[in-house]
């Protein structure tokens, strides 16, 4: 009876190949657990409710250009701001071929819908809604010294 070469294997256990994980030593440069917040700083927090439609509505007013996005700068990443800042030089250049005056848009906050992905995190959508249409702005809260700040902010 012919006999596996597997089974043949197992019966010789120096022919095996045995591994072993060794344990990785502790580096400080990669321990990275210092960056989140605990449970304990997330609820020392405030309340993030009432930022999420005053960020929407700056938004909007820094983008139609009735708003300096540097009052906006204290609430959003450096990621945020230069994206803002860039729209607002295309619309500059835009309006600077019109001669109409810039006008304050005229909106109401609608609905504002909010989820946790994980702790610490805050994602939610506000409805802005005007007489021509009504625009989605997404907004990712994050932590940052203590304070919340927005890291993504985009308008549908």
């Amino acid at each position: 009876m012919a006999v596996h070469r597997a089974a043949r294997l197992a019966s010789m256990p120096s022919l095996q190949h045995q591994t072993k994980r060794k344990p990785r030593a502790y580096d400080p440069l990669l321990d990275d657990s210092h960056l989140y917040p605990s449970d304990e700083e997330i609820a020392a927090m405030p309340d993030p409710a009432p930022l999420l439609p005053a960020i929407a509505t700056m938004v909007v007013e820094v983008i139609a250009g009735s708003r300096s996005l540097d009052q906006l700068a204290v609430l959003v990443s450096d990621q945020v701001y230069e994206k803002l800042r860039s729209k607002v030089s295309q619309r500059a250049r835009l309006e600077a071929t019109m001669t109409r005056p810039v006008l304050m848009p005229k909106f109401v906050v609608g609905k504002i819908r909010s989820d946790s992905p994980k702790p610490g995190v805050i994602e939610s959508v506000v409805l802005i809604k005007s007489q021509a249409r009504t625009r989605a702005v997404t907004i990712r809260l994050e932590p940052f010294h203590k304070r919340w700040r927005a890291t993504s902010v985009t308008i549908l």
